[in-house]
């Protein structure tokens, strides 16, 4: 399992989402918070040993493939680097069964934050998402240009690391511990507050080289598949410990999908600058856009191929 580091420079870890459309939602003090805050109707339990994650994670895993509404997160407080290390180790023997997971890790706080990656359902709307747009890269001619890094653990100075489901970073970027500039997070509707954190930690974590965020979030209950697209945003006012100007987290574009209609509305656009460092030559400006005849395609195979109608 690759681990990937951040930069020199401390960033600030916002303990709210913010988005474009709620500015008052922008906390005015950012300062480097417990990594709990950000993750509401999570209660943490404190880890004891592998049997016990495996059980607790195990019962999580059954209630989300029945469809019971819950979040797909756990916390686990007293994650020691060894501790993590023998779950890593746990997770890459198949000989000892555990749920598909991606992870949150703060080394200081010793605090663990697992997100179960919810049976073959979760895997399809990650990965027809991505094979849209690798579709796109690929018609323009692009798609050596951007490589994929798919859930590797990227991990920033100070101690915290995060997995993705899905991400990507520019081909200029040739060093194996460089972080994507383009990721993608899936979840169920019970868990979007924590799929909108996830998005903070892309931006607030890997100094300004995760640029664009999309969150998948998936309502069973109401057959809807809900888009966002999250960037950085500029801050007011100076981050404490440097003289720069900080970024957060803005939602920039949230558009909804609901099964059996057809979708008539904006185009999902992810623009080409954020994902490259630099353009490539034979590739205009402006943005990748999913049309709403993508959308609609999108929505189509989701809801039909998974029962989501």
């Amino acid at each position: 399992m690759a681990l990937y580091h951040g930069g020199e420079n401390d960033v600030e870890f916002v303990p709210s989402c913010p988005t474009s459309r709620d500015p008052s939602a922008t906390p005015e003090d950012a300062d480097l918070e417990g990594v709990l805050m950000g993750y509401p109707n999570i209660s943490p339990a404190p880890f004891t040993n592998l049997v016990a994650f495996k059980r607790i994670c195990l019962a999580r895993s059954k209630r989300l493939v029945e469809g019971t509404q819950t979040p797909q997160y756990l916390a686990f407080t007293s994650v020691s680097q060894e501790s993590l290390d023998k779950i890593d180790r746990t997770r890459e023997e198949r000989r000892v069964w555990l749920p598909r997971m991606t992870i949150l890790y703060d080394g200081r706080e010793e605090i663990l934050i697992v997100k179960l990656m919810v049976g073959v359902m979760h895997e399809g709307v990650a990965h027809q998402f991505a094979r849209m747009f690798h579709i796109k890269l690929f018609l323009l001619g692009v798609d050596e240009s951007l490589l994929p890094t798919g859930s590797g653990r990227f991990v920033r100075r100070g101690g915290r690391s995060k997995e993705a489901d899905i991400s990507y970073k520019p081909c200029s970027r040739d060093m194996e511990d460089d972080w994507p500039s383009f990721v993608i997070e899936v979840g169920v509707s019970e868990s979007l507050a924590m799929l909108r954190r996830d998005a903070a930690f892309w931006i607030t974590n890997s100094d300004g080289r995760t640029r664009i965020v999309i969150v998948l979030s998936v309502n069973r209950r109401d057959r809807q598949i809900l888009v966002e697209r999250w960037e950085e945003v500029p801050k007011r006012r100076p981050n404490r410990s440097t003289a720069n100007y900080s970024c957060i987290p803005g939602l920039m574009q949230s558009l909804t999908l609901n099964a059996d209609v057809e979708y008539d509305g904006p185009s999902l656009e992810i623009p080409a600058e954020k994902l490259f460092d630099r353009l490539p030559q034979n590739i205009p400006g402006g943005e990748f856009l999913f049309t709403p005849d993508n959308l609609n395609v999108y929505n189509t195979s989701i809801c039909e191929g998974y029962r989501l109608h």
